[in-house]
């Protein structure tokens, strides 16, 4: 069967109306948000701003100012103050001490410090710190400051022997031990020189006799004191005081310590003497000569020298 050619050939209006849907098929979002774009009215453009500097008149000019009689007048009256305040806490610090000072001695008038005062001083001092405090709380609210130094004063002098010989109870037994410690020194030094010993054999005798004698006098001036103060009453004031007690001390080592800490003198060692008979066993030492170097030569160069200088001989 035929088919007609012009049947089959396609026509001009189907050409266009592929062409268009090809064309929409092509057509990426891109090009349909630009045409969206496009299809809106056109924005207004934003105004320039101008910025224009301009430079502001500064006048410096006191509105307010103290004279000068009135600006001395306020310093014064400040110092004044200060000071005030300066005076009042020393007050109230003086007053402060009183209270703490009859605080303290009452409760160890019943503790550390009973033994050393009798039962009819405690029983006084207790009632003038009890009155003290009384008076803390109704006169004595708002005094002088010297008032309060006065007060003070009154109670130390009843209150401070007896802390003294508290003190002194319990630094006495240590001062006491330091120089029976260096008494025992001392006398052990000196039996060990009557004993001929070379550690101490270059001591002078006469000084180590007066250290021996310095040493027994201390001895027997603590052995006093000490018998002196165990028969004494704790309730009045010792026999001797600490003080005296280092002063001794001190003195035995100025006198005795130089002494007995004397170093030995050195002793050097004899110098090896050359001996004027000659070489030891019989061996001399070859002499040098400078000038002369033949000289310098044992005895058997000497002679192959001499042999060498003979003539040569013909012998048969």
């Amino acid at each position: 069967m035929q088919v007609d050619q012009e049947d089959q050939k396609p026509q001009p209006g189907d050409i266009d109306d592929k062409k268009a849907e090809a064309e929409e098929m092509e057509t990426s979002p891109e090009d349909v948000k630009e045409e969206k774009k496009n299809d809106q009215p056109p924005q207004a453009k934003k105004a320039k701003v101008k910025t224009k500097t301009v430079d502001l008149p500064i006048e410096g000019k006191l509105q307010w100012q103290l004279p000068a009689e009135e600006l001395h007048t306020f310093v014064e009256n400040e110092g004044k103050m200060i000071m005030q305040d300066k005076l009042e806490k020393e007050r109230n610090d003086a007053k402060n001490n009183v209270e703490e000072y009859v605080y303290e001695m009452r409760e160890k008038l019943h503790g550390a410090l009973e033994k050393f005062v009798n039962e009819t001083d405690r029983d006084a001092f207790t009632l003038k710190l009890e009155d003290t405090e009384t008076w803390l709380y109704e006169e004595g609210e708002d005094q002088q400051k010297q008032v309060y130094i006065d007060k003070l004063a009154e109670l130390k002098t009843i209150g401070q022997p007896i802390r003294d010989r508290y003190m002194e109870a319990e630094e006495r037994p240590k001062a006491f031990e330091e120089l029976g410690r260096q008494i025992q020194m001392y006398m052990k030094i000196v039996e060990a020189y009557k004993a001929k010993d070379e550690q101490y054999d270059h001591l002078d005798e006469l000084e180590v006799t007066r250290v021996d004698k310095q040493v027994n006098e201390a001895m027997a001036w603590m052995n006093t004191k000490i018998n002196q103060q165990n028969s004494q009453d704790l309730t009045v004031d010792p026999v001797v005081k600490v003080g005296e007690i280092k002063s001794k001390a001190k003195e035995l080592y100025a006198s005795c310590n130089p002494v007995v800490t004397k170093p030995k003198p050195k002793v050097e060692p004899p110098k090896e003497e050359k001996t004027e008979n000659g070489p030891v066993n019989g061996q001399a030492e070859p002499e040098i000569h400078p000038g002369n170097p033949d000289k310098t030569k044992p005895a058997g160069a000497q002679q192959d020298t001499a042999e060498s200088k003979l003539p040569e001989m013909d012998i048969d």
